[in-house]
Parts: structure tokens; sequence; C-alpha cells
């Protein structure tokens, strides 16, 4: 019974904080949706504008993460992505990325607009999917 689009806006301030949400691909994808409301000339290039900045050798960090890294990054507040790669065909030389959702003490004070998200994840806690991996699989990976 829920609209199949977020609305959100992309930064908001929250007693002192900066926490933002941004992901152009969904910004887009949202417009397929005749009830939301076209983007402007304006807002394409406000949109265009943070992309060009997330992608500049002064405000970018690249990590190279090698097998065994973790990394923790809080969505709210650091704006990141993953470059491309071309995945081995022999399983057992395939990519293995898991995805963790934390929510921590620091999060949970946060703006009225972020909370919708967690909608989500409390209707994938009350019908959790089976994993997307072997667990013996990912022992071995997460072992050595």
């Amino acid at each position: 019974g829920e609209r199949p689009y977020y609305v959100t806006p992309i930064f908001n301030r929250h007693r002192g904080r900066l926490f933002n949400r941004y992901n152009r691909g969904y910004i887009a994808s949202a417009q397929r949706f005749p009830e939301v409301p076209r983007l402007t000339p304006q807002q394409i290039e406000a949109l265009d504008m943070v992309d060009a900045l997330c992608a500049s050798d002064e405000l970018r960090l690249d990590m190279d993460l090698r097998p065994g890294d973790m990394q923790f990054v809080n969505n709210y507040v650091v704006l990141h992505s993953r470059t491309q790669y071309e995945d081995w065909p022999e399983p057992e030389r395939k990519r293995h990325l898991l995805r963790l959702w934390l929510f921590t003490p620091g999060l949970a004070d946060q703006p009225a607009a972020l909370r919708d998200r967690y909608r989500d994840m409390e209707a994938w806690q009350r019908h959790p999917r089976p994993p997307s991996y072997h667990f013996v699989d990912l022992q071995e990976v997460t072992t050595h």
C-alpha cells in the first residue's frame, strides 16, 4: 500500500548536523511515475553539480579494498559509491561483497525525512528472505 518511491530532501539539517540522502539513479528512476513532479532544469543542474563535486580529484577519496577488509560508512553522512569491476568466471575467484545495515546509537537521532527507510527494514525483518550466499563458503572466505 506504500508509494513505489520516496519523497525526501537530499540534504537535511538536524540539531546542528548535516545529513544527506543522495542517489542520482533513484532520483532519475522516480521520474517514471507520472505523479512525481518533473525535475526542473535548475534541479538537474544542481544534481549535475553534486555529481561533479563527488567525482572531483579535490574532494574524492579512492580506497583499494582487499580480501578481508571492512569498510563502515554512514550512508547519511558520507556520499560514497563503488567503481565498476570485472568478476572472475570461476566460482572460487568470484567477488564477495556483503552489506550489513548496522543501526548505531549515533544514528538514533536523525531527521524525520530519513526515517521512512526504516519502514522497509522493519518489513524485511517481518518477512526475511533466505541468504543469497552459502554460510560455509562465506566462513571460508572470511577466515583467511
